[in-house]
């Protein structure tokens, strides 16, 4: 297989001039000062339109924001502190990502090279790169990472809901996670203060199932009203200790506290959820959209989390869904032009030795018919995975051209393709 449905990660993977897209979108995130409110941004496209690589470009760009404005206070071999462009230190990373790998098996096998002295450390990067000036580059990048990790501006917290199984556990599974992942950046304190909060929420779960309402302070009596009776023993939890209201506000103080760095929360795919588990995160996140230095950047289809969110309420999901992203960002569109250089990019791997009489007949298939079909990067990828299996079944007994065009037909047009199959003796003749 030629491909997987991987999202690129760098910005010299960027076939779609999508890097200064997402450059902006990290300086925008990077600067906004949230130590009152929260905020929740919103990063809309199609499916398969290329979502989730932006959101790797932006915390890669995140990344080296800080590490340009670390570098101006890092001194290294006692040489005065030079600020690190954001081109410098992609440069820098193409370095350094060739030994990461390496970098990453010996951290899991307990030999951690941040402890090493540096002269070591050096040795074992040029052993490992064959060269002492690229291992001079990447131990640079390996410090200024390092800086950068133990105090940083932004804290980046991913979260999956579609990886949650039942819409019951996604309020617990996401405090967890951020309870977890802020613990080590942030201290015990706001690591604490979630772990009050959801304890209060776990007490509820056997009456609601969900903190949707709880978090947005809905009374016992109207809990008690909606849900029926509970136990005594959960009556006694529930109305023992703080109120859900009190956790939150000490939340929301430990967050407040820490007005030099702020939790950057990416939830990615909300369009592939259920419509109660839809519902449920983005409410979620309305609940807690007003934490202090927190901002939530959602990856969705409009048009699907809409339609979820409206079969979920039986009302109009868009209205809803205003009311809860603050600043929504679409994707730009890709143009035919994007696209064509895509598919050109992956058919020079396949039809390595192409004459110029196939070069000249896949252009015109891609005004003539590739591009009709394949509209998103997602589609160009599952064609070429596609012909790449044709090709080396069939590429000794088929022109290959005719077959790039066949894999077309039966990915997008199987009826049209079932025909041919049926016919082909006609048609060829």
């Amino acid at each position: 297989m030629l491909y997987s449905d991987r999202p690129i990660s760098t910005p010299r993977q960027d076939v779609l001039g999508r890097s200064g897209f997402a450059l902006e979108l990290a300086r925008a995130i990077d600067n906004l000062d949230l130590s009152t409110d929260g905020f929740v941004m919103g990063l809309l496209g199609d499916w398969g339109a290329g979502k989730t690589s932006v959101i790797e470009l932006i915390a890669r760009y995140l990344r080296h924001i800080e590490m340009s404005r670390a570098s101006e206070s890092l001194v290294l071999n006692d040489a005065s502190p030079q600020r690190r462009s954001l081109e410098d230190l992609e440069a820098m990373s193409e370095v350094y990502e060739r030994i990461e790998p390496r970098i990453v098996a010996m951290g899991a096998l307990n030999q951690n090279l941040t402890y090493w002295e540096k002269i070591n450390r050096k040795q074992e990067f040029t052993r490992w790169l064959g060269s002492a000036s690229d291992a001079e580059i990447a131990d640079r990048y390996f410090e200024l990472k390092l800086k950068v990790e133990a105090a940083p501006r932004n804290i980046v917290i991913r979260f999956s809901p579609w990886l949650i199984a039942g819409k019951a556990e996604l309020t617990q599974a996401l405090l967890s996670e951020l309870a977890r992942g802020l613990e080590e950046k942030l201290g015990d304190e706001v690591a604490a203060s979630f772990g009050k909060v959801l304890k209060r929420l776990s007490e509820f779960a056997p009456v609601v199932g969900s903190g949707l309402d709880l978090l947005t302070s809905t009374p016992v009596g109207k809990v008690a009203s909606a849900f029926g009776t509970w136990t005594g023993g959960v009556a006694g939890a529930m109305i023992s200790g703080p109120t859900l209201d009190d956790a939150r506000e000490q939340l929301r103080a430990s967050l407040r506290s820490r007005a030099n760095q702020k939790v950057v929360v990416i939830i990615d795919d909300l369009d592939r959820l259920t419509p109660a588990e839809a519902l449920e995160m983005v409410s979620l996140v309305k609940s807690l959209g007003d934490l202090p230095n927190v901002l939530y950047f959602l990856s969705y289809s409009e048009a699907q989390l809409v339609e979820l969110i409206s079969s979920a309420l039986s009302l109009d999901g868009r209205s809803y869904l205003e009311k809860i992203v603050q600043y929504p960002k679409h994707l730009p569109p890709v143009d035919d032009a994007d696209l064509s250089n895509l598919l050109d990019a992956d058919l020079e791997v396949l039809f390595r030795g192409i004459t110029d009489e196939e070069a000249s007949r896949l252009t015109g298939s891609w005004h003539s018919v590739f591009r009709h079909y394949l509209s998103t990067p997602r589609h160009v990828r599952r064609f070429v995975n596609s012909l790449s299996v044709a090709l080396a079944a069939l590429s000794d007994h088929a022109d290959r051209v005719d077959l790039a065009l066949m894999t077309v037909l039966e990915l997008y047009e199987p009826s049209v393709y079932a025909w041919l199959r049926r016919n082909i003796d006609m048609v060829v003749s």
